[in-house]
């Protein structure tokens, strides 16, 4: 199996970025964060590590011909154009789950247009297995787009789009760190992709994926302490994260280079010489055509008779014919000129007819024909120019037309256009970074990418003595290698230079490499864990420490801090129009302290308390704001609000005190959406107000006053 230095750098990228991804995600799964949005987080960082490793599969076994290589590279790629489109929909529900969180439910138009989009895209993608509309492998099992790719990525920039204005739609719902991030996300693999669109031979896009993701990441683990403590225990984990991660990036990269250095030197004969094979293969099946044709030609009984009566009667007399005959050679097999020169009368036939009268003596254009019967071959390749097509550079093969007594008739061959051959050599010169030359014995220049250098420079000849049969020689030079190999067929020698030999086999540098990645991810993997431990403590211990600031001692209620956080973050959030407030108060509480003392009148706002975290439940939250004052904020509809109150006066009138003392409550409500015109305090003064009333209505009907049981 073979890669090159590109195709390892960037496998090599894949597989750390898969790696560390993976272990981020872990680490998340250990922090036993319950949220929906950090689960969706998990699965995001899960998602992006196949797809990492995905990508780096379709790197290692692309240009691989066998048929394991092929199941690998087709299977990565399609598996990284799904995961794209998991990772937009798991994007989008993460978006959502965030927002909900946050007490906003988002419009439902920007995941219908992003579930459209993917519903195209995935139609788009599993369509390409069977019309290979969007990507499609060559034989050496390279990728290459199609139309079908360009639609696929402006869907996805149409969802990343949409995501965005989401993003910029409900900005104030978030965090300003965590809104940079989100954006960040939309925004960096976009530029990728634009990128991505103009560049061939290594892959950014997945790049930017990943660290917007790990911005993301980064956003949360900021925005999650708020005291100067935990903040300096963050940025000292930050930092040791950073040099862990540089150095077990730097011992991955310094392995991989030192491992090319060695296996490169060992394989690049080898490799050298396999690239110079399929060359030399692919240069003999482009002659071996107009060879054959030629041949064919000149052993046809129709055109030797022609060239017979061209020598006896007026060469014009068969003009037509021979024309007929070629341009059906010519249109038979595509080549831009065929001819036949008769030997007696010096006529020069093609497919339009009579061009000219071959005269080698008076004509320097006409040497050719004297030069090749000189040779005294059946045939050979001539590189002229073409006076019947414009005096484009061609290679002619030119075929010997004998009769049945072996006397020459005349010449007959057809020309090949030197661009078509330079159009091939130019192919595998940048495919493969070869030169290549196709040379005389002489050493002139016959074939070249390069049209100045055809029949004008030579080639150093000393190199040729070693070339005795048709067997590749090789000859290493200082940052390149040489392959020479005599092609009797053509008379000519072809010269296969690799300007990068250096070639080698992953599975040789495999081992070394993936164990420096261990060690690295190890040794992250022992900081994460100690780091996520001692997190999970220090936010138990920050959330208890919450818990008691803002809970009652005496009745374990919320107290008035506890509140006024609640109502300034429902004012921030535009929650206040949503709830209804009731306020409270335990009536004959003093009566109580004055006749049995201060514990039976402990006793009574600690029952109060009881029934009133009882009836209300998930509806909503009580706080103790008092001495025997209390407020809830309810969070429930009109009707459930009304069970909650019927709920409370039951578990009030049957509750028991271990003092002769009956537990009574005053309420009073107040629904916030009925006051629109009212700002909260004024809503809050409302229900105290009602609250007053129902006291003073309970002691006119019972004939109890403050002060008498």
């Amino acid at each position: 199996m073979n890669i090159t230095n590109l195709e390892l750098t960037q496998a090599t990228i894949e597989i750390f970025g898969g790696l560390l991804c993976l272990l981020l995600a872990v680490i998340i799964l250990m922090n036993g964060d319950i949220r929906n949005s950090w689960k969706s987080l998990k699965w995001m960082f899960f998602s992006t590590s196949l797809l990492f490793f995905s990508e780096a599969a379709a790197y290692i076994y692309r240009g691989n011909t066998d048929g394991f290589s092929r199941f690998m590279t087709e299977a990565g790629n399609f598996i990284v154009f799904f995961l794209n489109l998991v990772l937009i929909s798991l994007f989008m529900r993460y978006l959502y789950e965030l927002l909900e969180e946050k007490g906003v439910t988002p419009s439902k138009w920007y995941h219908r247009i992003v579930s459209v989009c993917i519903a195209l895209s995935l139609l788009i993608l599993v369509s390409n297995l069977f019309t290979k509309w969007m990507y499609y492998f060559d034989d050496a099992n390279y990728y290459h787009r199609n139309t079908g790719w360009y639609v696929y990525t402006v869907l996805n920039l149409v969802c990343i789009l949409t995501g965005s204005a989401m993003c910029i739609h409900y900005r104030k719902s978030v965090k300003k760190i965590m809104f940079a991030a989100l954006l960040l996300y939309v925004f960096e693999p976009v530029i990728a992709i634009i990128a991505q669109t103009f560049i061939y031979g290594i892959s950014i896009t997945n790049l930017g994926i990943a660290i917007a993701l790990l911005l993301m990441l980064l956003a949360y683990l900021l925005e999650w302490s708020k005291t100067k403590e935990i903040k300096q225990r963050r940025t000292l984990d930050m930092f040791i994260l950073f040099v862990i991660m540089v150095f077990s990036m730097s011992a991955s990269v310094f392995s991989c280079i030192r491992s090319i250095q060695r296996i490169s030197s060992e394989n690049s004969e080898s490799n050298s010489m396999l690239l110079a094979h399929m060359v030399s293969d692919n240069i003999e099946n482009e002659f071996i055509k107009p060879i054959i044709v030629a041949e064919t030609m000149s052993n046809d009984y129709s055109l030797k008779r022609y060239m017979r009566i061209s020598g006896e009667v007026s060469p014009a007399a068969v003009e037509k014919n021979v024309a007929s005959y070629l341009e059906s050679i010519k249109n038979g097999f595509g080549y831009q000129m065929v001819f036949a020169v008769c030997d007696r009368s010096g006529a020069y036939y093609t497919d339009k007819g009579i061009s000219k009268y071959v005269h080698p003596e008076n004509d320097p254009h006409d040497i050719w024909y004297k030069m090749f019967l000189d040779r005294n071959q059946s045939y050979d390749l001539d590189v002229d120019t073409d006076e019947a097509n414009q005096w484009a550079l061609s290679v002619f093969v030119n075929q010997e037309i004998l009769d049945e007594h072996g006397e020459l008739l005349g010449v007959c061959g057809v020309g090949v256009e030197m661009k078509e051959l330079q159009r091939l050599l130019k192919r595998y010169e940048i495919k493969y970074n070869l030169k290549i030359n196709l040379i005389d014995k002489d050493g002139l220049i016959q074939v070249d990418s390069d049209a100045t250098r055809i029949e004008r420079d030579y080639m150093d000849r000393s190199y040729l003595k070693n070339v005795g049969s048709e067997e590749f020689v090789y000859e290493s030079g200082s940052g390149s290698s040489r392959m020479i190999k005599y092609m009797k067929d053509l008379d000519w020698y072809l010269v296969v230079e690799d300007l990068n030999p250096n070639k080698i086999n992953v599975l040789e540098i495999a081992f070394v490499s993936i164990c420096i990645f261990v060690v690295g991810l190890l040794m992250m993997g022992i900081v994460f864990f100690v780091m996520s431990i001692r997190e999970r403590k220090t936010f138990r211990e920050l959330i208890e420490r919450s818990r008691i600031s803002l809970t009652d001692d005496m009745t374990g209620l919320f107290n008035r801090r506890a509140f006024e956080a609640d109502c300034a973050s429902m004012r921030e959030q535009g929650m206040i129009s949503k709830i209804s407030i009731l306020m409270m108060d335990v009536n004959g509480l003093k009566t109580a302290n004055d006749h049995y003392g201060h514990l039976a009148g402990d006793e009574l706002i600690i029952e109060a308390a009881k029934c009133m975290q009882t009836a209300l439940g998930e509806f909503g939250k009580a706080y103790r704001i008092g001495g025997d004052e209390f407020v809830a904020l309810l969070t429930c509809s009109e009707e459930k609000q009304s069970d909650v109150l019927q709920t409370l006066d039951r578990l009030i009138n049957s509750a028991k005190c271990s003092y002769p003392c009956e537990l009574s409550i005053s309420k009073g409500v107040v629904v916030c959406k009925d006051h629109p015109d009212l700002t909260f305090d004024e809503m809050k003064d409302l229900a105290d107000q009602r609250m007053y009333a129902d006291k003073e209505a309970y002691y006119s009907r019972t004939g109890k006053t403050r002060r008498k049981l």
